[in-house]
């Protein structure tokens, strides 16, 4: 039997490749620029060659290297194909979908379940992580960034606005809220998040370093919990506490929203499958404004 090389390393070395760059082969398949090269050292390492050349700051296939890519990359393709044809069963379609845990549970679910009423036809298979979590082999998936992942389409979802948001139980109508009552208080801090409270008092002209008493959490959606029960005050993602401000359940004693502008949530899916059905409908499902009742 023939030899096969690291398949693992054989997708590195098709991403650089056919993308020309270490990063945006990284960027494609939701790994590092160090995970890349270390793969394409493996491939090296197995053919007892040199598949890329140094040039510039850059790499080039060698001639070695352009001939072996010429020979694979239809193959590689042809691999996506069938993998595509074998997850429909002519009736059915199955998309693997990956996002953040709290948005999936407080924007994205709901959504999908409508789609899956209209769209009986289309299965989701969603998978979720409370931070970004690369190499998913996945058909499209939601990024928290900028929207610009090299070789990707990205339509963005939501806004992405800022607000600190608390109990009701925290504010007393006999006492001001200001920066004494809030320096006062407990600041909620979700680690994936670290930069969310110096945005925000940034905006409102607030010097977090007067504000000491604090305390972290994993998640977003542990935090906004903690804040429904009253144990600080936490900057939150408005449309992820929409439901609880307009309950009651939250409220914003600030008057203070910060819009972070294309650094927002996206639905994220390589150029190469962007035209599938399954996939447009789904991007034309979730990029829509809700259906008023």
């Amino acid at each position: 039997m023939r030899p096969l090389p690291p398949l693992t390393a054989l997708v590195a070395f098709e991403a650089v490749a056919r993308t020309g760059a270490v990063g945006a082969a990284a960027d494609e398949l939701f790994v590092t620029p160090g995970a890349i090269s270390r793969q394409l050292k493996v491939l090296d390492e197995f053919f007892e060659t040199n598949l890329f050349e140094r040039q510039g700051r850059g790499l080039a296939l060698s001639p070695s290297g352009a001939a072996y890519f010429q020979r694979v990359a239809g193959h590689i393709e042809g691999l996506r194909n069938a993998t595509a044809a074998m997850l429909s069963d002519g009736t059915r379609t199955i998309l693997r979908l990956h996002s953040y845990t709290t948005f999936a549970t407080r924007w994205l679910i709901p959504r999908l379940s409508e789609f899956q009423v209209t769209h009986p036809q289309i299965e989701i298979r969603l998978t979720t992580s409370s931070e970004w979590t690369p190499g998913n082999d996945v058909d499209a998936s939601i990024r928290l960034g900028d929207g610009h992942w090299p070789g990707h389409e990205a339509t963005p979802l939501v806004s992405n606005v800022l607000v600190a948001v608390c109990s009701p139980s925290l504010v007393q109508r006999s006492r001001p809220v200001d920066a004494n009552w809030l320096a006062e208080q407990t600041l909620l801090r979700v680690t994936a998040r670290p930069d969310d409270w110096g945005t925000w008092c940034a905006a409102a002209g607030v010097d977090p370093s007067h504000m000491a008493r604090r305390r972290d959490f994993e998640s977003s959606a542990i935090a906004y919990e903690a804040a429904q029960a009253g144990l600080g005050v936490v900057v939150a993602q408005e449309i992820l506490v929409d439901a609880e401000l307009a309950s009651g359940k939250l409220i914003a004693p600030f008057d203070v929203r910060v819009d972070k502008g294309d650094e927002t949530y996206y639905l994220v899916v390589e150029q190469s499958r962007r035209q599938r059905p399954a996939l447009v409908q789904l991007r034309q499902a979730l990029s829509e404004p809700p259906a008023v009742p």
